[in-house]
């Protein structure tokens, strides 16, 4: 005879409802977050790239972009050796130099400035405001090796100052950050003790999430300090990409530093609101994509370069393989040269034409029509028949337009 099957308790009934419920929902919001298809992604933007003027020497992960009418960039970091460990043309060490670039007279060259106050380092939390630099943060490889201190670079009567600013609540390196308006945002970033950088915690296990929490400097009311506001719910980060499209804040990729691993989930703040919302995660496993102002017609924003860990962090701490293939320049190399596109209006990733050389960690930036690259780390390469080791003293120009749609 045949067997009815089990039969379910009447008081089990709903227990097991909302557990069927409860998996219906997960399967959703993962579908919903999904990755794109890889090779599906549309051409958004063309690039066109081009020389600038070469700084004075090569360097990577320096602070600065467009103060005013001027490029600025300050501190970093130089190996002292090309990509294949044979001595450079510079010495290695972190900066406190800082340069300017007059965008109205690009041929006069870069300009020394007065040199950064704090002590030499990498790593700074630093944008533009209006025709200021503001600069918190980074590390070194000395004690404390990583920082809270901050500092403004302006000009008073034609003459470039540095001036000392309210610390950090903690110290943070690599933290992503952006402007709306005279404010300031900056989130995550990783403790560092010389061995490990941390991104759960710092590195005496106290500032729990310190890679997910958020806070705002107004630059106009300095005196009142940095505010706290809701911390990011997704997986806590450094080294990821941070930008505002029409005051909303935009946080792509990263990576952990405890063990290292990429970031991929991807989220939105809505400051009047105080609240995050999950966007979808990378059609690809990468990051160390740079922050600030990386957006074009206030709609597209531009993820540069990168690089991927041996996993992928989730937000729930657990982790998975990496997935995707990056590109890179002439299919070598450890770094990438991928530039995707996130279309702020659709919530969808494309592409734009990809760099003329693999780049890690460039201090890069959009103003008016063209995305500029300063320094990096690459595996070296020549750009328009000139040669750029590891740490280069490249400015990187790309000249942007939008992909005209075919008809349908």
């Amino acid at each position: 005879m045949k067997s009815p099957g089990a039969i379910i308790p009447a008081n089990k009934i709903p227990v097991l409802f909302l557990m069927a419920l409860f998996g219906a929902m997960s399967f959703s919001a993962a579908q919903e977050y999904a990755p794109q298809k890889e090779n599906e992604l549309p051409l958004l933007l063309h690039i066109s790239w081009s020389r600038g003027p070469d700084l004075p020497q090569g360097f990577q992960d320096s602070a600065g972009g467009v103060a005013g009418k001027y490029i600025l960039t300050a501190c970093g970091f130089c190996a002292g050796h090309n990509n294949d460990k044979k001595p450079g043309k510079y010495p290695r060490g972190f900066l406190q130099k800082t340069w300017a670039l007059d965008l109205t007279n690009e041929s006069k060259g870069w300009q020394n400035l007065p040199e950064f106050p704090g002590v030499a380092r990498q790593g700074l939390v630093g944008l533009p405001v209006g025709s200021a630099l503001y600069c918190w943060g980074g590390f070194n490889y000395s004690e404390p090796y990583c920082y809270s201190d901050g500092y403004q670079l302006a000009q008073e009567n034609g003459t470039w100052r540095w001036e000392r600013f309210p610390d950090l609540p903690w110290p943070i390196s690599g933290g992503m950050a952006c402007t709306i308006g005279t404010t300031i945002y900056v989130c995550g970033g990783a403790d560092y003790d010389s061995e490990h950088f941390y991104t759960r915690q710092d590195r005496k296990g106290g500032c729990e999430r310190m890679g997910a929490r958020l806070i705002a400097f107004d630059t106009q009311h300095a005196g009142q300090g940095w505010k706290r506001l809701p911390e990011c719910p997704g997986t806590p980060r450094w080294v990821g990409a941070m930008t505002s499209v029409k005051g909303q804040i935009y946080l792509f990729g990263g990576a952990t530093g405890d063990p290292y691993s990429t970031v991929v989930d991807n989220w939105k703040f809505d400051p009047a609101k105080n609240e995050w919302s999950r966007l979808r995660d990378l059609p690809i496993a990468s990051g160390n994509f740079p922050s600030g102002k990386i957006v074009f017609k206030d709609h597209y924003i531009l993820l540069c370069g990168g690089y991927q860990y041996a996993q992928v962090a989730n937000p729930d701490g657990s982790t998975r393989p990496p997935y995707g293939a990056p590109r890179r320049f002439h299919n070598t190399g450890d770094y990438y040269n991928d530039m995707f596109v996130y279309d702020a209006e659709t919530g969808l990733f494309g592409r734009a034409d990809s760099m003329p050389l693999n780049n890690n960690l460039s201090l890069t930036f959009v103003h008016e029509d063209t995305v500029y690259m300063i320094g990096g780390e690459t595996g070296g390469a020549e750009v328009e028949g000139v040669f750029y080791g590891h740490h280069p003293e490249l400015l990187l120009k790309g000249r942007i337009s939008i992909v005209e749609t075919p008809p349908r």
